[in-house]
């Protein structure tokens, strides 16, 4: 299923981790995974009426894609930065692809752009 991983260092000891996954299907749907991802980084659960708050679209190569922004408020025991997620989800071939960055929200913020352009720049 975890097709890479990428580790990324940034200032004040600050690190998040770049996730490549696939899986069969839809898993669950986009209300589940994100309600998964939320629990991930300390958050409760969202309604469905409040994905349009945590999700926008991108293309990657033609393909309409989902981009889900999560941050928490909270600092994890032993962590400075409350963590931060960005996912985007590519349907391709009857799978899922997950491109996942995680970490402290500084860094994934600061993060963001490349690592949409890395997404955008996938070819299946």
């Amino acid at each position: 299923m975890r097709r890479a991983t990428y580790l990324v260092k940034g200032t004040d000891g600050q690190t998040a981790e770049v996730v490549v996954s696939v899986f069969p299907g839809d898993v669950g749907g986009l209300m589940a995974n994100i309600n998964r991802w939320r629990g991930q980084i300390g958050l409760g659960p969202i309604a469905p009426d409040e994905i349009a708050g945590v999700t926008s679209d991108v293309d990657v190569n033609g393909t309409k894609s989902t981009v889900i922004d999560l941050k928490a408020d909270a600092v994890p025991p032993g962590k400075t930065q409350p963590p931060r997620m960005i996912v985007v989800t590519v349907p391709h071939a009857g799978n899922s692809w997950f491109f996942k960055i995680t970490g402290d929200a500084p860094l994934v913020g600061a993060q963001k752009e490349p690592f949409l352009q890395f997404v955008k720049s996938v070819k299946f």
